[in-house]
């Protein structure tokens, strides 16, 4: 690993109470939020000199958490209950959440009934909103925003005005500017400029930190990896689908037995940042509600989102990263209890083997790497081989 990424990694903690970041930031006598789903509105919170912490859980034994929740429920869930009762939010001047999976939505209640932060608030956001109920949909969430917006100003005591909005938009824009560009020099075929788990340490870390200390920091990243010149793996290039991971061991995994991750659609991913807030024509505070609120109804979609085509959606969306990063097999790795993406899981398998590509699925709780995992990864690698065809 890098030695620039692995002081970056540093800079953080899976544990807000014991983050570098978070600490520098209170120092300044500004805000720190907590939340879960991507889907919250960040640039609000860093409009309002906030800074969006995002729970990664931990892979850690549970110890209390099952008495508040059953345990029919994904253990990444129940770690961030889990570190709620080890009070590692204790520091946290708020937390913000909104209307993910059903799970989620329980565990993070239950998190800020622990926790008891200072400010709180969840959001509600329209599941079913594609195509005809688009317009509908985006007039209810802009509603629900302006809430979020007035509660804040309440809290800090200041006005979000329309500037601040506006810098926080261009900030987070070229955040995911930037992060596309890494997945690009990772994706290079010839001469990668990242192996997977670099990536996925900048993920952990670039959602823990100021997008604007981070843009900077990025910004040299890219221009030293530029030079390295990687060789590039033999073995099949992976792309893996799922939400999140408590640790790196899957990407490990993959390229410690020959593969390489180069491409995925994780919500610790490129969900995350694959799409830019448009601005609109009229910057005004309220307009600008607006954009965000329509980035997170378009943004690419997560399973919890119920509509019609949210399956087919995504499906377009990982057909397109497999042609982009020349995929040679998709390994699903999902979390046991994860009904959401249960469910369209077969759906999704099923059209891209139809389409002649290669897929594992695999369930994670705790961790991947036993015996059997190991196994099953290493067996789907030889299987693929590295002279496979390449999709798309």
């Amino acid at each position: 690993m890098l030695d620039t990424i692995a002081q970056l990694s540093k800079s953080y903690s899976r544990w807000p109470d014991q983050s570098e970041a978070v600490k520098q930031w209170q120092d300044k006598g500004k805000k720190v939020f907590g939340y879960m789903c991507n889907h919250i509105p960040e640039e609000l919170l860093f409009a309002g000199g906030i800074l969006p912490v995002k729970f990664l859980g931990d892979s850690i034994p549970i110890v209390d958490a099952n008495q508040y929740h059953a345990l029919f429920m994904c253990y990444f869930a129940r770690t961030v209950v889990e570190m709620g009762l080890q009070k590692g939010f204790s520091k946290l001047d708020g937390l913000i959440g909104v209307y993910s999976c059903e799970g989620g939505c329980n565990i993070f209640q239950i998190a800020a009934e622990i926790v008891k932060p200072p400010y709180y608030q969840f959001i509600s956001i329209p599941h079913d909103n594609k195509r005809e109920k688009q317009e509908m949909a985006l007039e209810y969430f802009t509603k629900e925003l302006n809430v979020i917006k007035t509660s804040l100003e309440e809290y800090l005591g200041e006005e979000l005005t329309a500037a601040k909005i506006e810098q926080a938009i261009n900030v987070y824009n070229e955040n995911r500017q930037l992060l596309r560009q890494v997945y690009d020099a990772r994706g290079d075929k010839e001469w990668p400029g990242f192996t997977g788990v670099e990536v996925a340490e900048i993920m952990n870390w670039v959602v823990e930190v100021p997008k604007d200390e981070a843009n900077a920091k990025l910004r040299g990243l890219l221009a030293e990896t530029a030079a390295r010149k990687l060789p590039a793996a033999s073995g099949p290039r992976i792309h893996v689908s799922g939400t999140l991971f408590l640790d790196n061991e899957i990407f490990q995994l993959i390229e410690d037995l020959g593969g390489m991750v180069v491409s995925d659609d994780l919500c610790m991913g490129s969900r995350y940042f694959w799409d830019d807030i448009k601005l609109p024509a009229e910057k005004t505070a309220d307009k600008l509600i607006e954009a965000i609120a329509r980035y997170k109804l378009d943004k690419v979609p997560c399973s919890c989102m119920c509509s019609s085509y949210v399956a087919e959606d995504r499906l377009e969306h990982i057909k397109k990263l497999i042609e982009k990063y020349q995929v040679n097999g998709v390994i699903f790795a999902v979390h046991k209890w994860c009904d959401s993406h249960q469910m369209d899981r077969p759906f999704m398998i099923r059209q891209l083997q139809e389409a002649g590509l290669p897929v594992l699925s695999i369930e994670v709780e705790r961790n991947i790497g036993d015996a059997q995992g190991r196994n099953r990864i290493e067996s789907f690698l030889e299987m693929i081989g590295g002279d496979a065809h390449v999709a798309g």
